[in-house]
């Protein structure tokens, strides 16, 4: 990605990722919780449940480390 530092380099790298992928889960969530609002005849309350809250904090906090850890990881290669 140019003259950065690799350390640098894997953070951004790892942020990105980070970001597409709790978008991804967010989308996905959103969808189901859509879905199951549909099938309750409930269309226009989205809720999560508290399962599909607690996944999303899950991922939210596994996505933290994903920059950490590609900024380690070129760092190391490099």
């Amino acid at each position: 990605m140019g003259n950065l530092h690799p350390a640098v380099d894997g953070a951004i790298v790892g942020a990105i990722i980070a970001i597409v992928l709790y978008g991804l889960e967010f989308y996905l969530l959103k969808k189901q919780a859509k879905e199951r609002a549909i099938r309750q005849h409930k269309p226009n309350v989205v809720e999560f449940d508290s399962t599909e809250k607690a996944r999303l904090a899950s991922v939210r906090n596994m996505c933290a480390f994903v920059p950490v850890f590609f900024a380690v990881m070129y760092w190391l290669v490099a």
